[in-house]
């Protein structure tokens, strides 16, 4: 892990001088089906050399990975299911002006998006409420409306705001969901303003970063497509550098501190990836600056550096994932192609063992046509933060940087926090061109090691369906159960309804 965060740096230095798509591209919002439909061109395998663990991701580069999807399928037509084309063909549709114009980065869009949701809650909704951005919806009705905006300010500068007008039971209010002003200079891409981000391949939760809070207020730098390094270091496959440092609430027991995370994807073969994830929290009201020699204990997580009681004591955490794709070309087995992940995570380190004394681990699997049943895919995902009585009530938390790693309430990571457990499962039928239903649930187990643990259990089901010109309608609706010694066993529904237009 310590060489990891190195060699990002280094990446990002060699992303600079690569080829350019030609202009600075807007981030699809990391929770957008978009990133669904490409996965699924990822095990079918039609794309290959895409890194959807990273999100978001630049309209250039999804649309590169649309134009990758495309001639894989023209190679690979008469075996490519015929499903797979419909994908490709409303993928085209969404960035046909940066496929066309991806030579010259002509294409720009300042209306990119509005939207209209609606949520009505028996009770104040939990689920629903989970990675989505740190807003958290109360009992009975809700309303969201916002529209995505964008400007280009010459070639490689771009502007994005996302105001958001909320109406619910506690009352109304708007602001920018969020904003960010983003330049790109040849492969490299650095971003200023707020935003969301996702780390690892799980579709429910990450264990270092999720969009489970608000979006961050930071400055990041990364690379805006994945890259072979140079000379005979290009056979070990691609790379993709992420850094960012982002500035946490005033709320806190040191005000203002701040969070350095730092990523590496790295993708030796076409369907292996791999990914090293750290994030350090530091600084704020009371605490002093490090020195050099004090930033070198923090960079190499010397034990001396993570205790509390400890002047340069910071909340650090740090985490491995994984994704290993199976496309099933003979069709010997009972899907059309699987995709394996993991991701596992530590956090401080023990006076006796001078080793992580918090771990947390991922595993998921997302299924393409499962029992051979056409237009199906299936996702299994389990996290736990609960693998030990001692230290599973520790995961996210912190003795000098209290309430440890949240931002504004809600923990940035999995949504669940510490020494809990989490299975969600999502089983959905893609009926025909845009139209999708699906079936999901989720048991979650809080406080696992407490006298005070509380169990959620939520079953849903809804339905999607993009009309012509962009339009979309989704409906659902859910019933979730609460019950445990500390909170009272209830039962209550909640319904949805959102429409949406791309422009």
């Amino acid at each position: 892990m310590r060489l990891a965060c190195g060699i990002i740096f280094i990446c990002i230095a060699l992303a600079l001088p690569a080829l350019s798509s030609g202009a600075a591209s807007v981030n699809i919002p990391s929770g957008d089906s978009i990133f669904r439909d490409i996965e699924r061109l990822e095990v079918k395998g039609l794309i290959k050399s895409g890194m959807l663990s990273t999100r978001p991701l630049g309209r250039y580069e999804a649309a590169r990975l649309t134009v990758e999807a495309q001639e894989g399928y023209a190679v690979l037509r008469k075996k490519a299911p015929s499903q797979a084309r419909d994908i490709i063909e409303r993928l085209h549709r969404e960035f046909r002006g940066e496929i066309e114009g991806f030579a010259d980065g002509a294409y720009f869009k300042p209306l990119e998006r509005a939207y209209v949701h609606y949520l009505y809650g028996e009770k104040t909704p939990y689920f629903k409420s989970v990675n989505n951005s740190g807003d958290s919806y109360a009992g009975g009705s809700n309303i969201r409306a916002g529209l995505q905006l964008s400007a280009r300010l010459g070639d490689s500068l771009v502007l994005s705001l996302n105001p958001e007008y909320r109406l619910d039971e506690r009352g109304s209010g708007d602001g920018i969901k969020t904003g960010y002003i983003a330049f790109e200079a040849g492969n490299f891409s650095l971003q200023v303003g707020k935003d969301s981000m996702w780390w690892g391949s799980g579709a429910h939760g990450g264990l270092i970063m999720t969009d489970n809070a608000k979006p961050l207020e930071m400055i990041k730098a990364s690379s805006e497509r994945p890259f072979l390094l140079p000379w005979i270091f290009g056979r070990l496959g691609l790379f993709k550098p992420t850094v960012f440092l982002a500035r946490l609430e005033k709320e806190r027991s040191h005000s203002n501190p701040n969070l350095l995370g730092m990523r590496l994807d790295f993708k030796p073969t076409e369907r292996f990836q791999i990914g090293f994830n750290r994030v350090f929290m530091f600084g704020g009201e009371g605490r002093r600056s490090l020195s050099a020699s004090e930033w070198l204990k923090v960079f190499i997580a010397s034990d001396s550096s993570e205790h509390t009681g400890s002047p340069i004591d910071g909340n650090q955490i740090a985490s491995i994932d994984a994704s290993y794709v199976y496309v099933n070309d003979f069709r010997y087995l009972p899907f059309s192609g699987m995709k394996l992940y993991t991701e596992w995570g530590a956090e401080d380190s023990s006076w006796d063992t001078k080793t992580p004394s918090g771990r947390a681990n991922i595993y998921g699997a997302y299924i393409d046509e499962p029992v051979w049943f056409s237009d199906t895919d299936l996702r299994v995902e389990w996290a736990n933060t609960a693998r030990s009585a001692r230290y599973g009530p520790q995961w996210y938390y912190h003795g000098t940087y209290y309430p440890g790693y949240t931002y504004k309430g809600a923990v940035i990571g999995h949504h669940m926090g510490g020494d809990s457990k989490d299975l969600f499962a999502r089983l959905q039928y893609h009926a025909s061109v845009g139209t999708r239903v699906a079936v999901e649930t989720d048991l979650e187990e809080n406080r696992v090691h407490s006298a005070s643990t509380t169990k959620r259990r939520w079953i849903a089901a809804d339905l999607s369906h993009r009309l012509i010109n962009g339009l979309e309608v989704a409906i659902g609706a859910g019933i979730e159960k609460t019950y445990g010694s500390r909170d009272k066993t209830g039962t209550a529904a909640t319904g949805w309804l959102s429409f949406s237009r791309d422009f």
